[in-house]
């Protein structure tokens, strides 16, 4: 094989590799896309979706019925985001483009939640659980 036959075929693999690798980061079909974020969200059938983007929620305040709380972190971003509601043990975490999915019960109060990845609080990636 010729010199230039060799670089074109080095060129076809590593075109071909970076279009798998981009496929793969998506976390299974088709990537996240964040809604605009908005002031409160309120908890349907128990149930919440928040997501996190680069670097914010979707969302600052949400409101929840007493009981379980069943919480569904998209990460729309570029870099590994998390989901900490304090005082309890629920903490998610994912990588960009994934899903992660966990519950709590929750008791009447107010519940901070965060991104726990060092620096993201403190740029606005926090909210409060209003629980009812």
């Amino acid at each position: 094989m010729t010199r230039p036959a060799k670089l074109l075929v080095a060129l076809a693999i590593l075109a071909a590799a970076a279009g798998l690798s981009a496929c793969g980061s998506s976390g299974g079909g088709g990537s996240i896309t964040c809604p605009a974020k908005v002031d409160t969200k309120t908890a349907t059938g128990g149930a919440i979706t928040v997501c996190a983007s680069d670097i914010k929620f979707d969302v600052k305040t949400i409101d929840a019925k007493a009981g379980t709380l069943a919480v569904t972190l998209e990460n729309g971003g570029s870099i590994a985001h998390t989901f900490k509601i304090d005082n309890t043990s629920l903490e998610l975490k994912t990588d960009a483009g994934k899903t992660a999915k966990g519950s709590v019960t929750l008791s009447k109060g107010t519940y901070k939640f965060e991104c726990t990845i060092p620096g993201h609080a403190s740029l606005g990636m926090k909210g409060t659980i209003v629980v009812t």
